[in-house]
């Protein structure tokens, strides 16, 4: 599992190194992945790498002394391969939509589960991500740049909501039983809810 879960964090590296390019206007010939992945090692990346020349994610890569430099990433293959990775990874309780009162309440910054209580901070990424993704009907796709227009984020790091979704994720998990309160895909975050 481990060996997994480095693969899915070299994917979303490599991802996240293509969307830098297309947000900042730049039209993305290649990218350098470096080879620090604790438990993932140089071999391994190299082995993902040749899978995603085989199915067309890459035209070419080579190594140097500053890690792989990928040739040509296609974006919608990659997160095609990424999607399909998280499938086989991740538990199948995960993809399963949280059933339930679901809210949040923005004066106190809380994600309420019924009787349970999960505190977000106030004025943190975190809480303008859940402040946005529940004001909009619960299971319905918002794109990144929607929540990124609610604050300045433009001084925060490159990952800012997909690393608020990962930080919120992770207090839903411990406070209130949720897998995956909300899932991430193609640039868009959703509430993972069913009535």
């Amino acid at each position: 599992m481990k060996k997994e879960h480095g693969k899915l964090v070299f994917i979303k590296d490599l991802i996240e190194q293509v969307r830098i390019g297309i947000d900042a206007g730049v039209r993305v010939d290649k990218v350098i992945i470096n080879f620090y992945y604790p438990g993932f090692g140089i071999e391994q990346q190299k082995q993902v790498i040749k899978d995603l020349k085989k199915i067309k994610a890459i035209l070419n890569y080579r190594q140097d002394q500053d890690g792989f430099v990928i040739s040509k990433p296609a974006k919608n293959v990659l997160l095609k391969y990424l999607s399909d990775l998280e499938a086989e990874v991740i538990p199948s309780r995960a993809d399963k939509p949280v059933t339930g009162k679901l809210q949040f309440n923005e004066e106190t910054g809380q994600i309420l589960f019924g009787s349970i209580r999960c505190q977000i901070p106030i004025n943190t990424n975190q809480y303008f991500l859940c402040r946005k993704m529940f004001s909009v009907a619960l299971g319905t796709p918002v794109k990144e740049i929607d929540i990124l227009d609610m604050i300045d984020w433009a001084r925060d790091t490159k990952r800012s909501v997909y690393d608020a979704m990962l930080a919120v994720n992770k207090k839903a998990k411990q406070n209130l039983g949720i897998e995956k309160l909300f899932k991430w895909n193609a640039g868009r975050v959703w509430v993972n809810h069913s009535k």
